[in-house]
């Protein structure tokens, strides 16, 4: 979605808060935060994985943004540029963020006599043999 709206005024940022599966089946080598640095080198290497390109904030141990927005994994906000949240929601789904994020690029009246944004429809599907 960065580079989408990058030539929009947007300003897409992640918030790396905790490891919620540290040490669970499937996760083995991941460990609970043993020191901010080490947190910031688990963000560090999330990004690199991921390929993420846009600017990520690393919350601090104790945790007090992660607790202000919700507490939750995977929270979402859209904001708005007087300051209100127009969007909201505990599970970020790409589609509906996507849709949203479209609605409220393409009514701000700087993105006048620009070309209107799609929001991408995702499909997921299995294949099928016949």
């Amino acid at each position: 979605m960065a580079e989408k709206y990058a030539d929009r005024d947007v300003k897409i940022f992640n918030i790396y808060v905790r490891e919620p599966h540290a040490g669970e089946v499937g996760f083995p080598e991941i460990k609970n935060h043993e020191s901010y640095e080490h947190k910031l080198g688990y963000a560090k290497e999330m990004a690199k994985i991921k390929g993420m390109k846009n600017t990520i904030l690393v919350d601090e141990m104790d945790q007090k943004v992660h607790e202000l927005l919700g507490n939750l994994p995977t929270f979402v906000y859209l904001v708005g540029k007087d300051g209100l949240v127009k969007y909201k929601a505990t599970w970020s789904d790409a589609e509906y963020v996507d849709e949203y994020l479209a609605d409220l690029v393409n009514n701000d009246p700087d993105s006048a006599g620009k070309p209107k944004i799609d929001h991408t429809i995702f499909t997921y599907h299995a294949p099928t043999d016949i």
